[in-house]
């Protein structure tokens, strides 16, 4: 059965993204990886079906035209409550959703078929995603720095303490990969 897995490279002291969105280096293991990190990467491409994101992460994978050869051929869903003028470049096709999280799941689980839907973008998005209680597994691509400010992946959250299963740790090099299981089912609906 597919999943929903939050998909996130972050620091050791918390944050997706530095100051100013700066990425900080926490995605350069992706760029170059050997070993075992080769063989996280892809399985996590094989695995997924479909992307969602939100307006920013998509901005932002935009503006450096992060798109144009990603290896993830799947369908990218958007939470937005606008459509970009200009299309981002590549094959990619975005769907944009401007009717909330449980709407961009439904479209995301139907394009990702028997395959997983990755929440891969945006600290806003991957919260929303856990307040609902639609994640089934957090996979965290730990990188061994400090960014000392930032964007951090777990604030906000307004959720009972929760307790997840530690499926899988792999130790890279330049990152340490890790794979939780929520223990019960959280979902509302």
């Amino acid at each position: 059965m597919a999943k929903v897995i939050l998909d996130m490279a972050m620091s050791l002291d918390g944050f997706i993204a530095g100051r100013d969105d700066q990425d900080g280096g926490l995605h350069d293991y992706f760029f170059s990886p050997s070993g075992e990190t080769a063989q996280v990467i892809e399985e996590g491409i094989a695995a997924t079906g479909a992307i969602v994101m939100g307006r920013r992460t998509y901005d932002m994978g935009d503006k450096f035209d992060g798109f144009a050869d990603t290896p993830y051929k799947v369908t990218h869903l958007v939470l937005s409550h606008s459509v970009p003028v200009k299309p981002a470049k590549g094959e990619t096709e975005f769907i944009f959703v401007a009717d909330g999280i449980e709407s961009a799941l439904d479209q995301a689980k139907h394009a990702a078929g028997d395959k997983d839907v990755v929440i891969g973008g945006g600290a806003s998005t991957a919260q929303q995603f856990l307040q609902a209680g639609f994640v089934d597994e957090i996979q965290i691509h730990l990188v061994p720095k400090l960014l000392g400010e930032g964007i951090r992946l777990f604030d906000h959250l307004k959720i009972a303490p929760v307790e997840l299963e530690s499926v899988r740790v792999i130790a890279g090099t330049g990152v340490t990969h890790l794979k939780f299981r929520f223990l019960n089912s959280r979902k509302e609906n």
